[in-house]
Order: structure tokens, then C-alpha cells, then sequence
């Protein structure tokens, strides 16, 4: 099956560095070691290779390979370390990367993706689940939620609300 042009992973990066392009850059001038292009696409990245650490991954593939594909795939030109990747994301306003989703979804509809899981002719089908990502009983930020056991003890979390479109067909393992 041949992929649409404007629902291609190019499409998705060109979108994401367009939008991230549109953000105006909360931190002070002069203080900024790494661009927020260059954050938030390392990000996605990380996501995308579903590696726990970036700059690991990048180190060993540019060890075997001599290549980079953060810079290659993602356009990015400096890789900042986890630490400073989610110091940035974490205080980056999530509204500001909404556009990005909404393009998506925009794209995936145009290109009639999405019509099998029309719904009522006008609604989408989809799943919900709750996941936390994080958790801790020592690092904690501002919006951590809290959860108290029995003894007293506090564990912080941060939890999730995510949508899924479920495809009709299981896939065998």
C-alpha cells in the first residue's frame, strides 16, 4: 500500500518543525544552550526510537555508523541531554503544541483514513485509558499528583488521559 505524501513521516516532521517554528521561546536570550526546535524535535525523536536515553542512542549510533539521524531525520542541529530536554518540555505550555495534532488529524481525514472509524457519521470511535509515566517517592515537580499509603508514605505521579483509534484487525504474534 502506498503511503500518501501528506501523511508520510517527512509530512509529520515538516509539520512538527513548522508549528515548533511558530512558539515563541519562553526562556531568557543568551541563556539558551539548545533552540526549542532542537528540544522538542529530540523529543519526538526519543519517543520515535523508544530509547530511555537519547544521547545514549545517538552516541552509539554515531560510534558504529558515523551518523546522526536526529540530524538527518529531524533537522536537529544540537542534542540536548534528557535532564534538559524535559527542563524545557515539562514548562513548555501543551496548548502551543496542539496545531501540531490538530494538522495531523486534519491530514489523516483528507486523506479518508479516518472514515472507517466514523461513528454516527460524524464522530470518531476510540478508546481510552488511563497510564501513569512517572512515579517517584523522592523527585517530585509542581504538578505531580500525590498518592498517600497506608503508612503515610507519599508517592508522586504524573498520569495520563490517552485516546486511541483501534484497528478492526488483530494483529498475530
Amino acid at each position: 500500500m502506498h503511503t500518501k505524501k501528506h501523511l508520510s513521516f517527512e509530512a509529520l516532521c515538516d509539520t512538527m518543525r513548522k508549528r515548533i517554528g511558530d512558539i515563541e521561546d519562553y526562556r531568557e536570550i543568551g541563556k539558551v544552550e539548545h533552540c526549542l526546535h532542537d528540544v522538542c524535535m529530540s523529543g519526538f525523536a526519543m519517543m520515535y526510537f523508544q530509547d530511555p536515553s537519547l544521547l545514549e542512542f545517538q552516541q552509539r549510533l554515531e560510534d558504529r555508523a558515523r551518523s546522526n539521524n536526529l540530524k538527518t531525520l529531524f533537522g536537529v542541529k544540537t542534542i540536548p541531554k534528557d535532564s534538559q530536554m524535559r527542563d524545557v518540555i515539562d514548562k513548555l505550555d501543551s496548548e502551543k503544541l496542539k496545531p501540531i495534532f490538530n494538522d495531523f488529524v486534519e491530514n489523516l481525514r483528507r486523506g479518508k483514513q479516518l472514515d472507517r472509524f466514523l461513528f454516527m457519521k460524524e464522530h470518531y470511535l476510540v478508546s481510552i485509558d488511563g497510564s501513569e509515566y512517572f512515579g517517584s517517592d523522592k523527585i517530585k515537580c509542581p504538578g505531580c499528583l500525590t498518592k498517600e499509603s497506608k503508612s503515610g508514605k507519599i508517592h508522586y505521579t504524573h498520569q495520563i488521559l490517552q485516546s486511541v483509534i483501534i484497528l478492526e484487525k488483530a494483529v498475530e504474534l
